[in-house]
């Protein structure tokens, strides 16, 4: 199993919970945007712009597993 940060952990868990999640555009340097790009890189989600300054973000069948066990242990 890959190696999970808790923060990155976090997130997965509240997009287990809640299915999906927007979020603004903030600056990248922010813990959040560098989270989720963390977890984007490894596939655990995408990251898709809906609007201007507006991005939905979505679990994958990879992150929902790599949670799971997580979660499991």
């Amino acid at each position: 199993m890959a190696s999970i940060l808790p923060q990155q952990q976090l997130v997965l868990e509240l997009l287990r919970m809640s299915g999906d999640i927007a979020v603004t555009e903030q600056p990248v340097e922010t813990i959040l945007w560098r989270t989720l790009n963390e977890c984007e890189a490894k596939g655990w989600l995408t990251v898709t712009q809906v609007s201007s300054g507006v991005h939905s973000v979505m679990l994958t069948a990879l992150g929902r597993r790599t949670i799971a066990a997580v979660s499991e242990q």
